[in-house]
C-alpha cells in the first residue's frame, strides 16, 4: 500500500483500507481546524484579561502551573484540582502566546500536522497512543 499526500494536503491511497485510512485522515484534519478557531478567540479573550506580561515573568508562571499540574497528577488528586491546573497552564500558555505574539492555533495545527505525518509513514494511518493501564 502507498500512501502519499498531494500539494493540496490529500491523501491517495492504492488499495480501500488505505482510501479509508485516507478520508479518517482528512475527516481528522476538518475536525482540528474548526476546534483552532476556538483558539484564536480564547487567544484574543486572554489578551484583554492578562494584557502582555515581561516573558520572564509569564514563563515562570506557566513552569508553575506545570509544576503544580505535575504533582497534582502524581500525588492522585481530584479531578477538579487537574481541571484547575491544567486550566490555569493553557491560561499560560495562551499569554505567552500573545506576549511572543504568536499564533497558538497555527502552531497547534503544525504540530499536529506532524505528528499525523509521523503517523501515516511509521503505520500508513492514524494510530493514537494507547496507555498501558
Amino acid at each position: 500500500m502507498t500512501t502519499s499526500r498531494s500539494a493540496s494536503g490529500e491523501t491517495g491511497c492504492s488499495s480501500e483500507p488505505a482510501r479509508s485510512a485516507g478520508r479518517r485522515v482528512d475527516e481528522v484534519r476538518s475536525q482540528v481546524a474548526v476546534a483552532l478557531g476556538g483558539v484564536r478567540d480564547l487567544q484574543r479573550s486572554a489578551l484583554g484579561i492578562y494584557g502582555r506580561l515581561e516573558v520572564d515573568r509569564a514563563l515562570n508562571w506557566t513552569m508553575e502551573e506545570l509544576g503544580e499540574l505535575a504533582q497534582a497528577v502524581r500525588l492522585g488528586e481530584d479531578r477538579s484540582r487537574l481541571e484547575e491546573e491544567l486550566g490555569q497552564l493553557a491560561a499560560w500558555t495562551l499569554c505567552l502566546a500573545n506576549i511572543l505574539d504568536l499564533d497558538l492555533a497555527a502552531a497547534v495545527w503544525s504540530a499536529i500536522e506532524e505528528e499525523v505525518d509521523r503517523q501515516l509513514v511509521k503505520h500508513g494511518r492514524l494510530k493514537p497512543y494507547q496507555g498501558r493501564s
